[in-house]
């Protein structure tokens, strides 16, 4: 049976620990694929962190340690209460050490996130860490469009509008008027959405400038209201639509 070099001795001679290894297992090293392959994985990982500036590197966070020290944990010690014929039954178990061997690719973390390089002058590098990648919100999709087409009293006005549903099926409305010149200091425009049937309607929100986005209400029939409306205003206190449309246009699928 092969007795490859210890893990533990292949992570320091890696580190620059010359010293850390017999003259029969250096010997045995440059013999030995796999305990050469072991070893030049972690002296990878001991330059890369040279390489690494200061501001680049992170200590690793508690659980790392934790897995290291579970890997390396010594044994138990045999129960107090086992017999002996169980204590000399353990001890006479045979392990073959090449199958108790730590996988090189273990070994590699551990060294990086442990802190195993040492810089020239002494310093401790540690592993760059990355942490949990976010993953960005999907793009909400538009669902429905509507040109929107000045009424009489408002020659020359134009306007848009665009609902678009995010993946959670919240919708929102983004609403845009050009050429109301009409409108003066004292009044306001005010976005609605109105039945076909001009059965009812649905306060959206004040439109400040020539655009605003506004959240549809949660569980609104847009197939029923479908009129997209912009009106004008008065400061009177009366909450119900003026009965002035600057613009005005109905809703198709996108």
């Amino acid at each position: 049976m092969v007795q490859h070099v210890d893990p533990e001795l292949l992570a320091l001679l890696a580190l620059g620990e010359q010293d850390a290894v017999s003259d029969d297992e250096r010997a045995h090293l440059e013999a030995c694929p796999t305990c050469r392959a072991d070893h030049d994985g972690l002296a990878q990982v001991a330059t890369t962190a040279r390489d690494l500036g200061p501001d680049e590197l992170v200590a690793p966070p508690p659980a790392v340690w934790d897995r290291i020290r579970a890997e390396i944990a010594e044994p138990e010690a045999p129960d107090a209460g086992a017999t002996t014929h169980d204590v000399e039954a353990a001890e006479a178990e045979v392990v073959d050490l090449a199958s108790r061997r730590r996988p090189a690719a273990l070994w590699a973390a551990a060294a990086a996130s442990a802190a195993l390089v040492v810089g020239v002058g002494g310093g401790v590098a540690w592993e760059r860490a990355r942490g949990p990648q976010e993953t960005p919100a999907p793009t909400p999709v538009a669902v429905a469009e509507a040109e929107l087409e000045a009424l009489p009293d408002w020659p020359g006005s134009t306007g848009s509008a665009t609902v678009a549903q995010a993946a959670g099926g919240e919708r929102e409305i983004v609403v845009s008027v050009a050429g109301a010149d009409g409108s003066t200091a004292d009044a306001y425009r005010e976005v609605w959405l109105i039945a076909d049937d001009l059965s009812g309607m649905v306060s959206l929100g004040v439109l400040e400038g020539d655009s605003g986005t506004f959240p549809v209400p949660e569980g609104l029939d847009l197939e029923r209201y479908s009129l997209v409306d912009v009106s004008e205003e008065p400061f009177d206190g009366d909450p119900t639509h003026s009965g002035d449309s600057i613009v005005r246009g109905g809703l198709t699928q996108a």
